[in-house]
């Protein structure tokens, strides 16, 4: 994939934090790429419900193409290969976008 869409929702090979092995999931691309390699900066998304307080719960999950209620885990925020990005699912509603946007000056302290 050779472009992204900011706050697009997107499957992606997703490292796992325990292992060298990634597994496909969903996440929101929170950047535009930068560098050579276009490295993105994305945040996951679980419908695991465990979530911090920085997390978000994405009120529009049906909209964006999520199979299930979902969670943005903002604490996360991880730097992506764009071209792990496999595929497009939506994009966040204007709500999501503005809780998303929010949490992450929290976690940035912005």
């Amino acid at each position: 994939m050779n472009t992204s869409v900011l706050y697009g929702v997107y499957t992606a090979r997703f490292p796992f934090l325990e292992s060298d092995k990634d597994k496909v999931r969903p996440v929101v691309v929170v950047s535009k790429p930068h560098g050579q390699h276009n490295i993105v900066s994305v945040v996951p998304v679980s419908s695991q419900a465990n979530q911090v307080d920085i997390d978000i719960v994405l009120q529009g999950w049906q909209d964006i193409g999520l199979l299930k209620a979902s969670v943005a885990r903002v604490h996360r925020l991880s730097p992506l290969l764009q071209s792990a990005l496999t595929s497009q699912l939506g994009v966040l509603t204007a709500k999501d976008r503005n809780n998303l946007l929010e949490a992450l000056k929290q976690l940035l302290i912005l």
